[in-house]
């Protein structure tokens, strides 16, 4: 089960606030600009950049969805669309910015075929509004897929409220521990560890965890080209 208590021992913490806050000037967006296309007010946004409050799930989504990068993106500082963050087997960072695509989409081509460890104290670890926490267990060597261990606490409920998230892709879930509630559209699932479920993520759904024991959730989200879908309630 993972522990909370010490993060610093079972991963590194993502600065998500600060990350969204570099990822939107990096494109030359404004906050108010930005807060607008995400449907959130700019002042919600700037305490979500200062890290005053924490972000629900689906106001992450849509804040990664746009800058056009993914939430495995901005929890590794992922900047813009198609960059790529540290790489933990060789120890890369990407170019400095100025230095061309040619050379950024090359360093990119290069980590893809690499062999990618990623040691769990290296795994960036985001709190999220709603009692779910997400561990980043993919790196930049998997095209078209970011791995997660997503945690909820007894009572989280993702997202929030009466709430359904949908997004662009699919996703894959595997119940590692615990018991979860998946509602996907109008069907509801009940998962027990070894359990899995799949489920195209244009579809609205929210997950929850009733119960007294805290759940883990491994779930793989592969992204789809073409049009960015609506988040929507």
């Amino acid at each position: 089960m993972t522990d909370r208590t010490t993060p610093a021992a079972n991963g590194l913490a993502a600065d998500l606030g600060q990350n969204i806050r570099v990822a939107r000037k990096a494109q030359n967006i404004s906050l108010r600009e930005l807060a607008r296309r995400a449907g959130i007010s700019g002042s919600a946004l700037s305490q979500i950049e200062t890290g005053k409050t924490r972000p629900t799930v689906k106001t992450a989504y849509e804040i990664a969805r746009q800058l056009g990068v993914t939430l495995t993106d901005l929890s590794a500082g992922v900047s813009s669309p198609g960059g790529a963050g540290f790489h933990a087997a060789t120890g890369l960072f990407p170019p400095p910015a100025g230095q061309g695509d040619v050379v950024r989409d090359g360093l990119v081509a290069h980590m893809r075929q690499a062999v990618e460890f990623i040691p769990r104290e290296a795994q960036q670890v985001v709190d999220l509004q709603g009692g779910e926490q997400f561990r980043v267990i993919s790196g930049h060597s998997l095209p078209g897929a970011n791995c997660l261990l997503l945690t909820y606490e007894p009572g989280a409920v993702s997202p929030p409220g009466e709430e359904f998230v949908r997004h662009a892709g699919h996703e894959f879930n595997y119940l590692a521990a615990g018991r979860l509630v998946i509602e996907v559209g109008t069907q509801r699932f009940e998962l027990k560890p070894g359990d899995t479920l799949t489920f195209p993520a244009t579809t609205p759904h929210r997950l929850s965890n009733p119960w007294a024991e805290t759940a883990e959730l491994v779930c793989v989200f592969v992204s789809a080209p073409g049009p960015r879908t609506e988040v929507t309630s």
